[in-house]
């Protein structure tokens, strides 16, 4: 992505000098116009990863954020509402010359959408590019480490204390309410819950990181989750874990320390926590 993006912005720059040296004011225009398309571009793609970059580092999106983040999506809506008008107008064109011209349009917006894909789709790879969930930048624990202490109260009161949980075992996550991630996640961990809630071992707690007790429960009956929960608001328990990036998950041993964790949305990740979690409750203390 930065590759394409230097690309373009070198282009719009070229192009952009190329322009004043332009005697004809015809050729002027569409040389300037041809730098206004490549600066899109570069705007497009260091926009995007910009504004992905910061949020996955910092955990918070601001207006700019989100228009960065928009542009390319408005680029597609534009590109594929091109293609599909030129197209239908193709099809009623009655000479063979005009339907030819029009296709081309129709093919110009498809350009357009693919342009305006690219930059998200580069974005995506550069998320799912890291192999070592476990290991992801920011993280202070690792796997077979002790389970760093906290204490929070749960969305009804209840202290929870990691310390005062030895025997038991248990899956800790954090999220946000704002999280894409997050959202796909937790209905996973719901489904664990509803498994395993009737073993009087396991515990499980999701903690809304820089999330108020509001937030928390207006989320928790928004999406119906019956799992325990609590608000972190000044990340005091999540920053003994970690300094970015959401969701994590932990499955912490009778013994607290810690049997598995890893960060992001990963069905496979599900899948191993399930097993895991099966076997940590099959051993004894």
């Amino acid at each position: 992505m930065v590759v394409v993006g230097l690309v373009a912005a070198a282009i719009s720059v070229g192009w952009g000098i190329y322009a004043l040296f332009r005697k004809d004011k015809g050729q002027r225009r569409r040389t300037l116009r041809t730098s206004l398309l490549s600066f899109l571009v570069f705007a497009m793609f260091s926009g995007t990863q910009l504004s992905a970059m910061i949020v996955f580092v910092n955990d918070h999106w601001t207006p700019l954020l989100m228009v960065l983040f928009a542009l390319p999506m408005v680029v597609m809506l534009a590109g594929l509402i091109a293609s599909v008008v030129y197209g239908t107008r193709a099809l009623l064109r009655r000479t063979g010359t005009e339907r030819r011209q029009t296709v081309l349009k129709s093919l110009l917006g498809v350009v357009v959408f693919g342009v305006g894909m690219a930059p998200h789709t580069a974005a995506m790879l550069m998320m799912t590019a890291v192999e070592d969930h476990s290991n992801h930048a920011g993280t202070f624990t690792n796997i077979g480490d002790p389970a760093p202490d906290f204490e929070l109260a749960t969305l009804e009161g209840t202290p929870f204390h990691l310390a005062d949980l030895h025997g038991r075992v248990i899956v800790l996550n954090f999220f946000a309410t704002w999280c894409g991630p997050c959202q796909m996640e937790l209905p996973h961990l719901q489904a664990l819950w509803d498994e395993f809630r009737g073993n009087g071992d396991f515990r499980m707690l999701v903690v809304g990181s820089k999330e108020s007790d509001r937030s928390v429960k207006a989320f928790r009956q928004e999406h119906g989750f019956s799992f325990p929960m609590a608000a972190d608001p000044g990340r005091s328990a999540y920053h003994k874990f970690a300094t970015q990036y959401i969701p994590r998950t932990y499955l912490v041993s009778r013994q607290g320390t810690i049997v598995y964790q890893w960060t992001g949305h990963y069905e496979a990740e599900i899948a191993k926590l399930r097993k895991l979690l099966r076997k940590e409750l099959a051993k004894n203390d």
